[in-house]
């Protein structure tokens, strides 16, 4: 989470440092224990982004993983036995062909019906998680001006009162976060200090950025709190030697020869690589140990019982051999009360941990880091009007804390559907892919109108809170090439990738102006005018939508007009210059209007923030106090 949360600062030109406990880059590299993860649909999207997601695609052994149905409904072997065959999950799909009559094939035709999203959107990457680190380093070190890496420390603390205030003034006025760092190697010496505006904690666990700042002393009420588990599991990826074919699988173990209940259960997946013998088990310890304390357990679990503890559950003459490292693990999740306190911030696993089992954990990282990012930035840029505790850092754990607490609902809920044989693969694909996720509850968001689906902020297919649909065929007047609303909103344009756009659907219409709430909102047309039928062209639009954002908010936005023909009208008679860059879209078939707006001749706005999501969508002249509403909010 760190990488990706500094790579994203860095190219949206915010200077950061990187603190990493490794003597050096290869002391890093050694450092890794390997694995396999699968990134989701709506991760790629992140990646996109970022513009590393064809180098993600090309990295050794990276599997295209389009049968989403699968990796919820993994093949099932009960007493070394096939009894139940779950979906290819790894069939190498690059065209995404599905059976349209599958579960799999109704999912991708919900979603492409309701998010209009591509088919290179709908599936997952299947890849070790070491490519993912290499490939953020790499792009990391390339913006060496604006990022560093200070290899061999350690965070110590942070100098300022004790009072439980992060940050303290310095010289010229700016409020800081001064952290103290100290060389790992060698004899202790004195600590260097780093003052800087924020603190991400992105330390795991273990977090020492937790423990120093987010300590009671500091943070009222503040709690780490731990959900048990209370059976004892093992870990370890290993050369797995049987003829089954390379998939999934779920392992069970029944008495009375398969037919009795269970009493134990395990787990096979596939490491991306070239050595397609590479397995990652996982499978429940021997009950004596249940009441041990891992930290307590002096060396790792050893091949010998993590054989015998698998053997009753794998077909008879499988062997493990190689393992490259093993581990003992509990399904106890670790979730912090807060991931904010006033300028310093807990990210990934230092603010909530999960067991290293499914999906959900290393992605929930990554949108951390997506979350955070533009909203830090935007910080900076309005600074030193930002305050600390607006809402738009207050947001930070108001959109991620409750998914963080439905990460581990969703991994509790699915295996205890499991066991209980009452699993609904589709529900879990449906979660898991990440592209219908919203967040509800929010101070970040707008959603002040009823929309035609009769709830605050929702129009046709678009959710204040969700990510912004998709929309085809939209032609750009600039280049006159046709694009999608997907590749506008991804394009990884540097500084422009932490931008807010703002979308209008425009034209030249006749719009009644003699109503209070118009001529409130409408501060720049003439005011003996106000009370007439006036031609509202685009760039008294854009000029009335500046006037609401205010000019320091203008700066951190693209504006896209989206007209319903190529002829496009142009007004006079503005009182004052346009500030921000006009590009001009023709959607000729009104997929935008209707797609966000429910009607082919809808004549309102969508605000979508940097990390794809919709901030604020509504009718004019509403949608300019709504935009207002949000400036004031960030």
């Amino acid at each position: 989470s760190g990488l990706a949360l500094a790579l994203q600062l860095a190219r949206g030109g915010v200077r950061v440092t990187v603190v990493d406990k490794r003597a050096s880059e290869a002391a890093w590299r050694e450092a890794y224990e390997g694995g396999g993860s699968l990134l989701t649909p709506a991760n790629l999207l992140w990646a996109q982004k970022l513009g590393i997601q064809a180098q993600l695609r090309a990295a050794p052994g990276c599997e295209v993983v389009s049968d989403w149905i699968g990796l919820s409904n993994p093949t099932c072997v009960t007493n070394g036995k096939v009894n139940q065959r779950g979906g290819s999950a790894y069939e190498n799909d690059e065209a995404g062909e599905v059976d349209p009559a599958s579960e799999t094939g109704f999912l991708r035709r919900t979603l492409f019906d309701k998010k209009n999203y591509s088919d290179a959107a709908c599936t997952y990457l299947s890849l070790n998680q070491n490519c993912i680190e290499e490939c953020l380093l790499t792009e990391l070190k390339r913006l060496e001006g604006t990022a560093q890496i200070l290899w061999g420390h350690a965070f110590e603390g942070i100098d300022g009162p004790g009072d439980g205030d992060l940050g303290h003034e310095e010289g010229d006025g700016e409020s800081v976060v001064c952290s103290r760092v100290r060389e790992v190697a060698g004899p202790p010496g004195p600590t260097a200090r780093i003052t800087s505006r924020f603190l991400a904690g992105c330390d795991g666990r273990r977090s020492a950025v937790r423990r120093e700042c987010f300590n009671k002393d500091r943070a009222e009420g503040f709690e780490w709190k731990e959900h048990k588990g209370v059976m004892l599991h093992m870990m370890c990826e290993c050369r797995l030697k049987w003829d089954l074919e390379r998939r999934p699988y779920r392992l069970e173990q029944k008495s009375l020869n398969g037919y009795g209940p269970t009493v134990g259960g395990g787990a096979a997946m596939p490491v991306p690589g070239e050595d397609k013998s590479l397995y990652r088990l996982s499978v429940n310890a021997p009950f004596t140990m249940w009441a041990s304390q891992i930290d307590g357990i002096e060396s790792p679990p050893p091949l010998s019982l993590l054989q015998k503890q698998l053997k009753p559950k794998l077909p008879r003459g499988t062997e493990l051999a190689d393992p490259a490292w093993s581990k003992y693990y509990r399904m106890n999740h670790f979730i912090s009360s807060r991931f904010r306190h006033g300028r310093c911030f807990l990210v990934g696993e230092a603010a909530h941990a999960h067991p290293p089992v499914g999906i959900l954990p290393m992605n929930a990282c990554i949108e951390d880091t997506h979350n955070l990012a533009w909203k830090l930035a935007l910080a900076l840029a309005l600074a030193p009007e930002t305050d600390p505790d607006c809402p738009l850092l207050e947001s930070y754990d108001a959109e991620r804390r409750p998914q963080a607490e439905e990460v581990k609902r969703g991994i509790a809920g699915y295996f205890s559907d499991l066991m209980q044989g009452k699993l609904k693969p589709i529900h879990y694909a449906h979660n898991d892919c990440g592209l219908f996720s919203v967040y509800s509850q929010s101070p970040a968001l707008v959603a002040s109108e009823e929309g035609s689906s009769g709830k605050k902020g929702g129009y046709r297919f678009a959710s204040v809170g969700g990510l912004a649909p998709n929309c085809t065929d939209l032609l750009l007047t600039t280049t006159m090439k046709c694009v999608t609303l997907e590749q506008i909103l991804l394009a990884p344009s540097g500084k422009g990738a932490l931008k807010h756009k703002v979308f209008c659907c425009s034209g030249d219409w006749a719009i009644q102006l003699d109503s209070p709430q118009a001529m409130d909102s409408l501060q720049s047309l003439e005011a003996e005018r106000r009370d007439s039928l006036q031609l509202l062209t685009w760039e008294k639009l854009q000029q009335n939508i500046e006037d609401n954002l205010g000019e320091a908010f203008v700066s951190a936005c693209e504006f896209f007009i989206v007209h319903a023909t190529s002829k496009i009208a142009h007004g006079d008679g503005l009182d004052t210059q346009l500030l921000g860059q006009t590009t001009h879209i023709v959607d000729s078939e009104a997929q935008f209007a209707q797609t966000y707006f429910g009607k082919e001749d809808a004549f309102g706005g969508v605000l979508v923030r940097p990390d794809g999501r919709v901030g604020a969508i509504g009718p004019f002249p509403d949608f300019l106090r709504d935009i207002a509403l949000y400036r004031d909010i960030v």
